[in-house]
């Protein structure tokens, strides 16, 4: 299983994205089922693109789905994949945590190396302008799993951080429910917006499931 969009189901893919790219077209994919009519979907090809990451441009086929009885064709995007973006949510995630002060593992700020300042300011402004929804969804989302959060509920000055913070909430809550290895919490939260973390609108599917979220193994 996986997220759907308007134009793409997005994926838990366990592997790296040079890990992906080394595959070519051998790269896995799980099959679906049509999020319109719930049945199974036939593989119908693959499509070329590129994830820039720690400066690095990485070509990868993303493959497609089509669905016979409905005629509806997807896209099968690997969770470390925005929507009409050329960088890796990871390196995305990396810049806007520095941006907000955010202490980085070592060598995450060489994620977004090579990255132009325009491309990167880009990045700063979508995300503050989406920030407030996705603060809230994630965190109804994290109520959703489980999750606990602040208490007295925070209105805070700056939803970008909130936001933040949201995405560390649903990835503890994830970890607490189902005990399992899951993507981290940028990828996590690109998984679960349907690959549109940084879309000009955001979509929140539900239900959100544990199969979801759990890596794809490749038969």
């Amino acid at each position: 299983m996986c997220y759907a969009n308007a134009v793409s189901l997005t994926w838990s893919c366990r592997l790296s994205v040079a890990e992906y790219a080394a595959l070519g077209r051998r790269a896995p994919a799980p099959r679906q089922n049509c999020p319109r009519c719930a049945r199974p979907m036939a593989f119908d090809g693959c499509y070329r693109r590129c994830v820039r990451e720690a400066g690095t441009v990485h070509p990868i086929f993303v493959h497609r789905a089509r669905c016979g009885p409905c005629g509806r064709s997807e896209a099968l995007l690997p969770h470390f994949v925005c929507r009409r973006r050329h960088d890796s949510v990871s390196s995305i995630g990396a810049a806007v945590l520095a941006r907000h002060g955010v202490d980085l593992d070592t060598g995450a700020s060489g994620l977004y190396r090579g990255v132009p300042r325009r491309t990167l300011r880009s990045w700063y402004q979508r995300f503050a302008e989406h920030a407030e929804d996705l603060w809230v969804r994630l965190e109804a989302l994290t109520i959703e799993w489980g999750g606990t959060l602040p208490f007295p509920p925070r209105y805070p000055a700056s939803p970008s951080k909130a936001a933040i913070q949201a995405m560390g909430e649903l990835w503890r809550a994830a970890r607490h429910r189902w005990g399992m290895d899951i993507p981290a919490a940028w990828p996590l939260a690109n998984l679960v917006f349907a690959s549109g973390l940084l879309a000009t609108r955001v979509d929140l599917p539900w239900p959100i499931r544990r199969s979801h979220i759990g890596w794809f193994a490749p038969p």
